[in-house]
């Protein structure tokens, strides 16, 4: 074999082991799932929640729910729906709900694979388990999903802000807060991959296209809180996309939190966010920053 068409080849391999890999492997690249253990399960019985189990084309998928916890607390008018980082439970959220306000309803929801939950995560996936968590809700609750879709709010960290503002998409949602968000799973591949690999992405997350639809919801309300020291997830991007929409979302950066302390460095102030979104108006820019 001719010298140049060796090396052609040995080109080919170089250029094309590191893409096949990629490809291959992205999801174990993305998500992080784990299983549910006994003190999860301890976390679930103490705050007095409940398994809601639901079918996808996944296979069996379980949420969680944790009802009001004011004493004399009747059915929810405020349901949040909660959605962790790619290597989170939906149960760690209990880790906060006592800071945060005791008259709403919390739906914890975990991705398929993660928590109790059969399946592989994806996009796809990830939204199809979304919608349908709430509809058992709805179910659970003696709710048409007319009733419980305006009751409806959205809360995301990291990766679950893409499945929040999927979820807000989808179900109609107007108020959304978003906890170290990125712009696009492509962009974050370009910060660890660099150009071109990030071309590659086959798990097209993009919190950008996604909250253009839900700015343009009449009266969409939200906040995004960045800590400073975001070490995984830049804060420019939170800054960008806050800034895309001024008249829909307001931006917090939080001085000295990082991508996994920033949910204790604002637990109470999520609780006051929450407080104001109870009600149609805009959230007080003096809550969040407290």
């Amino acid at each position: 074999m001719p010298l140049w068409k060796r090396l052609l080849r040995l080109l080919a391999i170089i250029v094309l082991t590191p893409v096949t890999f990629l490809i291959g492997c992205q999801s174990r690249l993305i998500y992080h799932p784990r299983a549910c253990t006994a003190e999860h399960a301890a976390l679930l019985a103490e705050a007095k929640g409940r398994r809601i189990v639901f079918q996808t084309s996944q296979g069996r998928q379980t949420a969680f729910y944790i009802p009001p916890q004011a004493e004399g607390a009747a059915a929810p008018k405020t349901v949040w729906l909660c959605f962790g980082g790619n290597a989170a439970l939906a149960l760690e959220w209990l880790l906060f709900t006592e800071t945060w306000n005791d008259r709403c309803g919390f739906l914890l929801v975990d991705y398929p694979g993660y928590g109790e939950c059969e399946g592989r995560p994806t996009p796809g996936s990830v939204r199809e388990s979304s919608t349908a968590a709430a509809k058992a809700l709805a179910a659970e609750l003696g709710l048409a999903e007319t009733e419980l879709r305006p009751r409806c709010r959205v809360l995301g960290h990291s990766l679950g802000c893409a499945a929040a503002l999927m979820a807000a998409n989808d179900l109609g949602v107007d108020r959304a807060v978003l906890v170290s968000p990125f712009t696009s799973m492509t962009d974050m591949g370009r910060i660890v991959l660099g150009w071109p690999l990030c071309l590659l992405n086959r798990h097209p997350f993009d919190n950008r296209a996604a909250l253009d639809e839900f700015a343009r919801r009449a009266g969409a309300r939200g906040v995004i809180f960045h800590g400073t020291e975001d070490e995984i997830i830049p804060l420019r991007m939170g800054r960008e996309l806050a800034e895309a929409h001024p008249d829909a979302l307001e931006f917090h950066p939080v001085a000295g939190a990082g991508h996994n302390d920033i949910l204790s460095a604002i637990a109470g102030r999520l609780g006051r966010v929450m407080e104001t979104f109870e009600s149609a108006e805009r959230p007080r820019a003096a809550d969040a920053a407290r």
